[in-house]
C-alpha cells in the first residue's frame, strides 16, 4: 500500500464497519476450526497495522500469534499494539519453519500487484501443519477496480472459480469459497467506474483510497446489515460480491 493509506488503516480499522464484519467472518471461521482453549499458532500472513491480531487476541488468549508483513512501517504499528511476533517478511518466502502453523490468515494481501500468488499459496502450504487451515479474502471483479485499488496497490481482482483453481493447483483441500458484501456491488460498482474517471491525471503517489470516517449511526447500521449480509452469503453463496472469502484446509497424509 502506499505509505500514508497505513496511517488511514491505523487510525480507522478498529471502528470502521467493513473491518468489523471481516475480522468476525475470520475469527468466527478460524474458531471453527480451532478450540479458543487449544494452544494454537496462528500466522497473519500480511498483517499489516495489526487489526486481524488484536480480533483474535480477544478471540482467544490461548492462541500464539504471529505477524509478518513486507512493510516496516505496518511492523511498527503491529508491534506497538503488543504483538511482539510480527516482524518483516514476504507471502513468497515466509521465515517461519515447515509444519509450524496450525492457522494461516490472509486478508487482501495476495491481490497485492507484485505478489506472486502462486508461490505465496506454496509457502503457506509449507508453513502449515498437515490438517491446518488457510483463510483468505480477497477483492473480487477487476470492474470494480478503481481509485482505491491503486492506493492500497491492488494489481489483481478474483473471483471463486480463480479460487477454487489456484487452491487445487497447490494442494489444497477447498472447504469453502463464497462472494460477500453483495448488497454493496453495484454501488460500488458505479463508485469505482467514476473515481476511474476522475484520477486519470492525479499523481499516483497522493491517491487516496475509499476509506473515510463515517458517521457512528451510519457506521453501526452498516456494520448490521454487513454482519447479516456476510452470514446469508456463506450459506447460500451469491454469484457476485465486492471480496471473496475461502477456506481450505492442507491434507493429512493417509
Amino acid at each position: 500500500m502506499l505509505p500514508h493509506e497505513y496511517e488511514v488503516m491505523r487510525q480507522l480499522e478498529d471502528s470502521y464497519w467493513w473491518y468489523g464484519v471481516l475480522r468476525h467472518m475470520t475469527a468466527t471461521t478460524v474458531s471453527r476450526h480451532v478450540s479458543p482453549f487449544a494452544n494454537a499458532a496462528v500466522l497473519d500472513a500480511g498483517c499489516g497495522t495489526g487489526g486481524t491480531l488484536d480480533t483474535l487476541r480477544h478471540m482467544s488468549s490461548n492462541w500464539q500469534l504471529h505477524g509478518i508483513d513486507s512493510s516496516q512501517l505496518a511492523v511498527e504499528h503491529s508491534q506497538r499494539r503488543g504483538f511482539s511476533q510480527a516482524r518483516l517478511g514476504s507471502t513468497s518466502e515466509i521465515p517461519e519453519r515447515s509444519a509450524s502453523f496450525d492457522v494461516v490468515t490472509s486478508l487482501d494481501v495476495l491481490s497485492h500487484a507484485g505478489v506472486d500468488v502462486a508461490q505465496s499459496l506454496r509457502e503457506f502450504y509449507r508453513v502449515l501443519k498437515p490438517g491446518g487451515h488457510l483463510i483468505l479474502n480477497l477483492p473480487a471483479f477487476r470492474v470494480l477496480k478503481g481509485r482505491h485499488d491503486q492506493a492500497v496497490c491492488t494489481g489483481h481482482r478474483f473471483t471463486a472459480s480463480e479460487i477454487r483453481h489456484l487452491h487445487k493447483a497447490q494442494g489444497f483441500e477447498l472447504l469453502a469459497v463464497y462472494h460477500w458484501n453483495a448488497w454493496l456491488f453495484l454501488p460500488i460498482l458505479i463508485w469505482r467506474f467514476f473515481t476511474r474517471l476522475i484520477t486519470k491525471s492525479e499523481d499516483a503517489e497522493k491517491t487516496n483510497s475509499d476509506l473515510a470516517p463515517l458517521p457512528d449511526p451510519l457506521n453501526s447500521l452498516l456494520l448490521h446489515i454487513g454482519m447479516v449480509e456476510a452470514a446469508v452469503c456463506r450459506r447460500f453463496p451469491p454469484p457476485f460480491g465486492t471480496s471473496v472469502f475461502s477456506v481450505a484446509r492442507k491434507p493429512i497424509p493417509l
